[in-house]
Formats: structure tokens, sequence, C-alpha cells
């Protein structure tokens, strides 16, 4: 493939084919240099042609150039061009430009009896997919950004190979356009890098330029609603259950859609939002195309992705799930297929019973029944469909022989459907496959953080320490890629506070570099030790028995701190002082929390899965997130990870009201009989000079602040009116109780 150099202005003359399909380019001649790009240039400006990039030929728009000719017949062809190009794009109007067969959906949605659920499908492959873009009024057209001059080359050859695959239609200057479309507007073009590709690149266009509205010009994404186009993902709490599930001998293999985005066809009533700006003043195409940057985007291809995995496992292929264009596939071993299908059913019917599918954003999912840790069992489809032999046309041989389905099965699906696979990049069926960023093991139920994943987030790391200021966008990506490994790495919640509390300080001015709140630096060399470990692995999480032993902590500012298990206490007193340097209630409640596993882990050893319970919904919840916005407390919930992945167990936190806390009393001073108390535990050093046993020797400053007087009262709580309204209408209905029971009586 060779670029094409720019040639002198010339007029157009365009040989249009019914459908366009396929586009050369002529060798380069003179030097192989790639034609200049201009990035600075002014927005709503319109300029008269002066260079036109590209010269399709073959069965797509050909533009060629020719001599210097008289004004006369430059207006003729000009005017031609412009009927040319208005028959091509009504051309794509009646037939949209995808590897997708829309007469196959269509029949094998109908046979499926799927057509009600996509009812539009297969008329939005064929004439083209509505994203939410809102009409123009006003023509906007901003430079692109920097990087198409620093990857100039790059860029040119991602220009050229869409027009090659004929999703851009063009090119043509802005008065032909606003003759075309009318108003219409552009978003500035950038290229990145592919990670872990070398000399490989991805054109974005920025849809969310400008990111302020400005002369009443609004950015194309800001009008868009992106829940309206919600799809099913796979999650990590989905692919956790699903594979926490699977029974022995099940294998599983990875396949990904080729170029996803760019396979779905945009309607021609958004064609004017998503015009592209190809690098000098006045040149532009239509890009007819999903993109990237489009923020409906992921859910105009997520339909295409749901559909064809339904119909796929309507014909008995799976279990199937995605993550955008990346499917994983599991097979069950032949043996086992009777019994997974048995519980297949279970599991269909408890989501019809939890009212089948729902939606939270732009995310489709279906509710299971509730685990025993209090979560719900997440599904990414409704479990309707058996697993099947699949009668496929390619025989199946060796291992292939003892499972239900191959890779060839799902190709003669997909060769039926247009469904296009890069097959270079599949990953054959095995017990260890990579998808989502991670790597899953079936066989020993575990997942881990891939080498090269691993290495490049060590990498951000180190390349975030080489500069002292950032902007959001480098502390989101930062964030996103730690975040990501949390999933396998729990108590690294805690350790993302400060780049949370760096993301709230941009407000309105995202682009303005910020220095990073003091201890973020102490947080990333946590992460960077982290990192650095060889192996980072943990089991997948899935249903598992949470053993209930009655265990509460509570905190009371006045006095101290309480714990009772199974109706054995203990007690530690505040010193006056300890609310201070940002510490709180929450703090002190938090410390309860850390006493009480302690205690627990100490005592209780035989389980490794804990319920406890405490009535400061701050700690209880954050620790369901695994953090505290407050950073004593949340130093506190970091001690408490390393205890838990020190003793390879967990803590499952619930709220429960003080009125019926038993560890309130210990709290406040009230203290149990001592035969029920338990065992002392050791006050980590660092809160040595905040928290001593309730027993200790009462110290000065206690002294001074008359703790040693006499324990706090226990608070009676004043009834609400609603609580009141209860009480009586419960008294009015046992009076009306015992009156008809009078009317039997016997006297």
């Amino acid at each position: 493939m060779q670029l094409h150099r720019p040639y002198q202005p010339a007029p157009f003359a365009l040989v249009v084919s019914p459908i366009p399909s396929s586009i050369a380019r002529p060798p380069l001649s003179g030097t192989n240099q790639p034609p200049p790009i201009v990035t600075k240039t002014r927005a709503d400006v319109s300029s008269t042609p002066k260079e036109a990039f590209y010269a399709p030929t073959g069965n797509a728009l050909r533009v060629a150039t020719s001599p210097h000719t008289a004004p006369a017949t430059s207006a003729r062809v000009a005017e031609s061009t412009i009927t040319e190009l208005r028959s091509a794009l009504e051309q794509r109007k009646i037939k949209a430009n995808t590897p997708y067969k829309p007469d196959a959906w269509r029949e094998q949605l109908a046979k499926a009896n799927l057509i009600n659920l996509y009812p539009d499908l297969p008329e939005q492959l064929e004439r083209g997919f509505s994203a939410g873009v809102k009409p123009i009024n006003t023509t906007f057209t901003p430079p692109n950004k920097p990087s198409v001059q620093t990857h100039a080359a790059a860029f040119q050859l991602c220009i050229q190979t869409e027009f090659e695959r004929a999703r851009y239609i063009g090119p043509f200057s802005r008065a032909e356009i606003e003759s075309l479309l009318g108003p219409f507007q552009s978003s500035p073009l950038s290229i990145i890098p592919k990670p872990g590709k070398p000399g490989k690149f991805r054109l974005i266009q920025n849809l969310s330029f400008p990111h302020v509205p400005r002369n009443n010009i609004s950015s194309i994404n800001s009008a868009i609603d992106s829940n309206l186009f919600p799809c099913t993902w796979g999650t990590f709490s989905v692919v956790s259950h699903l594979i926490w599930q699977l029974p022995p001998l099940s294998q599983a293999a990875v396949r990904d859609i080729k170029e996803a985005y760019r396979t779905i066809p945009l309607a021609p009533s958004q064609w004017p939002g998503l015009v592209v700006r190809l690098g000098n003043e006045d040149s532009f195409a239509i890009d007819t195309c999903n993109c990237f940057g489009l923020a409906s985007g992921c859910g105009c291809y997520g339909i295409v992705g749901d559909a064809g995995a339904q119909l796929m496992r309507v014909r008995g292929l799976g279990p199937i799930t995605k993550w955008v264009d990346d499917h994983l596939f599991i097979r069950i071993h032949i043996r086992y297929i009777q019994e997974y299908n048995e519980r297949r059913r279970n599991w269909a019917a408890d989501i019809v019973e939890k009212g089948g599918r729902k939606q939270n954003g732009g995310r489709l999912w279906f509710e299971g029944q509730t685990m025993p840790n209090g979560h719900q069992h997440e599904f990414d489809e409704d479990c309707s469909t058996p697993i099947r032999l699949f009668p496929g046309k390619t025989p199946r041989r060796g291992n292939d022989a003892s499972y239900p389905y191959c890779m060839a099965d799902i190709d003669e699906i997909s060769d039926e459907l247009g469904i296009p696979w890069e097959k270079e990049k599949d990953i054959p069926f095995s017990t260890e496959v990579p998808f989502a960023g991670f790597s899953w093991d079936l066989e020993t139920r575990t997942v881990r953080i891939p080498t090269n994943k691993r290495e490049k987030y060590l990498d951000a790391i180190f390349s975030w320490e080489r500069s002292t200021k950032h902007t959001l966008e480098e502390v989101q990506k930062l964030y996103g890629k730690l975040l990501h490994a949390c999933q396998v790495v729990p108590a690294g919640r805690a350790y993302l506070t400060n780049l949370e509390k760096f993301m709230a300080i941009f407000g309105n001015r995202p682009f303005m570099p910020h220095t990073q709140p003091r201890s973020t630096k102490d947080d990333l060399l946590w992460w960077k030790r982290k990192l650095s470990q060889t192996t980072i692995i943990r089991p997948i999480p899935g249903p598992c028995p949470i053993w209930d032993i009655a265990a509460f902590s509570d905190a009371s500012s006045e006095v101290g701190i309480g714990i009772v298990i199974n109706g054995r206490w203990r007690a530690w007193r505040l010193i006056p002082g300890w609310k201070s340097e940002g510490r709180d209630i929450g703090w002190a409640e938090a410390i309860g929390f850390l006493f009480l596993i302690t205690t627990i882990l100490a005592e209780y050893h035989s389980q490794k899965h804990y319920k406890v319970y405490g009535d400061n919904q701050g700690v209880v919840e954050g620790w369901w997130k695994g953090r505290s916005r407050n950073s004593p407390t949340n130093e506190v919930f970091k001690l408490v990870h390393a205890i838990c992945e020190s003793a390879e167990s967990s803590f499952l936190t619930r709220y429960v009201p003080s009125k019926h806390n038993p560890a309130d009393d210990p709290s406040r001073g009230i203290y149990g009989p001592r035969n029920l108390l338990l065992p002392p535990i050791p006050i980590p050093t660092e809160f040595k000079r905040l928290v001593v046993d309730f027993d200790s020797e009462t110290q000065e400053v206690e002294y001074r602040n008359g703790r040693h007087l006499r324990p706090l009262p226990k608070p009676v709580p004043t009834p609400s009116l609603r609580e009141r309204a209860v009480t009586n209408a419960e008294l009015e209905r046992q009076a009306e109780e015992l009156f008809a029971q009078a009317e039997n009586w016997q006297f």
C-alpha cells in the first residue's frame, strides 16, 4: 500500500459505479514523502479548494486530475462533481457499507424468535444506525490535533485505508459538503499508537470538542445520551460467576471482531456530525460509519454483538460472554452437558423471578439469586438456551470430539451472518485464556494480571513520576489502569484515594496541569512494590459460606470502643485529644472494626469468610468499596486489607441500628461480666497514644477531662412521628382483634 502525493488544484472528474466497494491508489511519483499536513487552521472558515489528497478508482468514487482548463470547463466539471457525489450518497443511503448480511440477520432472528427483541436491527444494518447525533445548525470545522503532524505518515495511511474500505466518501470542500448535507460539524482528529503493537495506530475523533460550548457551538457528544444505547458487558463479576460455576474439563477460547466499531454503518441523518478534516485548509470527507470517540459508539456496536451472541446461544453454543468486541467462548465437556443445562434451567427460573432483563446506565444485565455474601448473582444472558451438540459441517476430531462445538462451528454461523473475526488474534480453546485484561484459569479457578499488563501499569507509574504536574486526562488514565488492577488486588482501592482527590480539583479547567496531593507519592510507591511482584493472582470470587458469629463493633466519641463476639466482650478507651488531625467518629468506628477482625482471627481462625456488624454506615459501606475518603480512616482500612491478605480471609460488613448493637454498651463504659471477657489483642504502635485497654491505668489527661468519673449513660432515643404512628396503628389493630374475639366469649 502506497501513499499518493498531493496534486495541484484541478477540476474534478468523477465516475460513480452503483455501489462503492474498493479504492486503489496510483503509486507515488517523485519522492515517497507523505503530503504535508496542516494542523493550524482556523475553525469555521471557508476557503477555495487547494488540493485533493486522494484519487479513488475501481468501483468507488474516482477523482482524477486534469490539465488546467478554461473557467467555463472548470465550472461544468465542478457541477458534475456535485451531481455524482450526490448520487453516490443517495446510493449509500439505500445500501450501507458493512460486512454484515442484513437479510441473513433478518432470517436468523425470526427463526430464533428474537426479532421482537431486535426488531430494527436488520433495517439498521441495511440503512445505518442512528447514534443520537442531533441536527447541525452551524458549520464548525476545528483543526486536527498535533498528533496528526507528529505521526504524519501513519495518519495518511489511516486516512487512505478509510477511503479504500469505502467508509469515507470524498474528498471535497466545505462548500461542496454544505451543498450536499447542509451545515455540518467536524471534530478534531488525533492518532495514537496501539498499545503493545509497534507501528500500529488508532485514529480517534474528539467528538467531545469543544469541551465547553462556545459561540452557540456544542460538541457532538454533548447531545448524546449513551444510556439510550445499552448493551451487555462481560464484567469481572459476570465472568467470575460464570467460570466459578463451570464443571470440570471446561475450556475457553477468545475471539475479537475485526474493526468492530467501523463495521457499524450510520444513518444518513448522522453524517453531518461526523465529517472529518483531512489535514489541509479545505479538504473534508464524510464518515459513514461508527467510530472511536462517539459517546454512543460502544452501544451501537453492542446491540450487534449482543444479537450475534444470542443467535449462537440459540444454536447450542456457549456459554458466551463479551467485553465490547472481545468474545469469550466457553465449552462444556459432553460428560457434563446434562448437569450444566440443569443449572442453566435453575438460573433461568431465578432470572424470571427477579424480573428478567435490567438496565443500569448503559449496561444490560440479568439478576439471579442473592449469594451468601449478600451480592446478586449477575448474568449477561437470560440462560434460556441449553447447550447442545452443534451439527456442524466440519467433523470434530481429536480433543474437539469431546465437546459440543469448535472454532469451525463458530465460523459456520459467523459466515452466515457476515461476522468478521480477526483470526490472527484467535486464542484457541484451552483451560487458561486472557480476557478483559486478565488471565483466567478454569482449572484452578484463579485470575491473575498478565505479565504484559503488569509491566504496562508499572511503566505508567514511572512515566507519571517524570512530571511534577499533570492534566486531568493524565490522572484519569493512570487511575483507570490501577482501578482495573484492583479486581485482582482488592487492597489497591485504599491506595487510589489521593488520585480520586486529584481528579476532583480540576473543576472546569481540565487542561491546566496541577501538582498531585502530597500523599500520592506514598500510594504510588505501594503500587510499584505490588506491581513489581512476579505473580499477582487471586482466587476467582464466587459463592462461598459466610460464618456469622454475631460479631459487633461500636465506638463512642466520649468514652471508647467496644466489641462483642457471640456474647463475649472487650473494650478500649479513647484518649482525650484523639479527635484531631482529621480523625473523627468514623475513624474510631474503623478502629473498632480493626480490633474486631483482629480478635476474630485470633480466636475463631477455623473459617475464611466472616460477617461482622457495625452501626456506622460510613465504615460499613466504605469497606464494601475497600476505601474511605477520610484519610485517617483510610489508613486504618489499609491495615485491615493487609491483615485480611495475610490471613487469606475476608469480612462482609453489615449495618445494624445502634439500639440493636450489643457493642454499644462496652463502647460507653458499661462493661459486662468478667467471665465473658475476650482476651486482649496487641494495639498497633501507631495507635497506642490514642487508644488504651479499658482496664489500663487512667492517664493524667483523662483525669483532667473527667473521663475517670463514670460510664456514659446510654441515650434514650426519642421516637419519630412515623415511629409513633406505626406504634399507634399496631395498638389499634390489637384492640380490634381483642374486640372481635370478645364477641365470641361465653359469660
